[in-house]
């Protein structure tokens, strides 16, 4: 067995390089709000042992640590004006946060086993349409391909497989908006299904670069009487504004739920001081994510 330290125990260095719209109060404001929620979450749930491959710790450890990675990736494209490339990935912090938050507090404990099924279903779709040369270039680094990989599965197997596959995600946001609170107050607010139209299928067109997103570009003029090529201002502290939203719903659900902590209270003041800092970008207390 070996033990694990958090996945990031210490503050990360990459943070030192945030960009300067973080000059702007509320941005910044958002930016170490986040940093904070994903330290107390790492706090709360340090000291993991590693004794299993295959275990749902194991599987939570990693779900956060790629929550806290696209968080980070958020905030200093955001804060660099790298607009597009924060609105793709908004769009993939919605959907970790939908689909973690549909595992944990789903009551179904089967909807686990049709999440880990994918794994299966997605590897042998790809190594099915590899070429035979490629296929050999990864059995000369990885060992020999087993048979399960590369056998056409038969419709009863396809469907066992990819049964995780036929719920969309805003009917999941939906259901998952459904289910009972895990505390009161504030922290049992939250809705998901509301993001999905401005967040998940606005800003799908940025990650698949359909006209529409071309359109969210266009010629700003600054104070200085610069004309620069980039999206209006307004988006990025709707982006970390978001993003600090999500990370204090997934890492709430994963402290309180995934790990047994009674972290309800330091999450519910998190949550109170978001709608403060969303009071001052939006006039309103949520976000408001429009073109």
């Amino acid at each position: 067995m070996r033990r694990v330290a958090s996945p990031m125990p210490n503050r990360p260095e990459v943070l030192d390089h945030l960009g300067p719209y973080t000059q702007h109060g509320p941005i910044a404001a958002c930016c170490e709000l986040s940093e904070r929620v994903w330290r107390t979450y790492n706090e709360l749930t340090a000291g993991y042992i590693h004794s299993n491959q295959n275990s749902r710790e194991y599987l939570i450890l990693r779900m956060l640590y790629i929550a806290e990675i696209t968080s980070t990736a958020i905030r200093l494209n955001a804060t660099w004006a790298l607009t597009p490339a924060a609105m793709s990935l908004l769009r993939d912090r919605y959907e970790q946060t939908v689909r973690f938050s549909w595992l944990v507090r789903n009551p179904d404990k089967t909807e686990f086993e049709k999440y880990e099924r994918t794994k299966v279903a997605k590897i042998n779709s790809i190594v099915r349409n590899l070429d035979p040369d490629t296929i050999k270039r990864f059995e000369a680094v990885l060992g020999p391909t087993p048979t399960w990989a590369t056998e056409t599965p038969t419709k009863e197997d396809r469907t066992f497989l990819e049964a995780w596959n036929t719920l969309d995600l805003k009917s999941m946001a939906l259901k998952r908006d459904a289910f009972p609170p895990l505390a009161d107050a504030g922290l049992a607010t939250p809705r998901l299904a509301s993001s999905y139209e401005t967040i998940y299928r606005q800003f799908s067109s940025v990650s698949h670069y359909d006209r529409y997103s071309i359109e969210l570009l266009g010629v700003q003029e600054f104070p200085d009487s610069k004309f620069v090529l980039g999206t209006r201002p307004h988006w990025h502290p709707l982006l970390v504004l978001q993003n600090a939203q999500f990370d204090i719903i997934q890492c709430f659900e994963a402290a309180h739920v995934c790990h047994q902590k009674d972290a309800a209270e330091i999450f519910e003041k998190f949550l109170t001081e978001w709608y403060l800092i969303s009071k001052q970008i939006t006039g309103s207390g949520d976000s408001v994510i429009v073109k």
